[in-house]
């Protein structure tokens, strides 16, 4: 097991690129229930929550690969 470089200060470019990542990931997994719930208006109700469960389980995981990429790119990269 090799051990981790010296902590090093990271240019505020990198900790900006680190922090979109994330926020897009955020913004993208939260839009999804969003448009799911203005295109299915013309559905039965129960189909309609089929595609709002599907649209949750889809915001559910673009979070949390985005936490994922987060960390393990920008905040634990060793």
């Amino acid at each position: 097991m090799t051990q981790c470089p010296v902590e090093s200060v990271k240019s505020g470019g990198f900790v900006a690129l680190g922090y979109g990542v994330l926020a897009l990931a955020l913004c993208v997994g939260l839009a999804a229930p969003l448009l799911t719930w203005r295109r299915t208006r013309a559905l039965r109700p129960g189909m309609r929550a089929l595609w709002l469960l599907g649209a949750c389980v889809v915001m559910l995981g673009m979070c949390l690969a985005g936490l994922m990429v987060w960390l393990g790119a920008f905040v634990l990269p060793c």
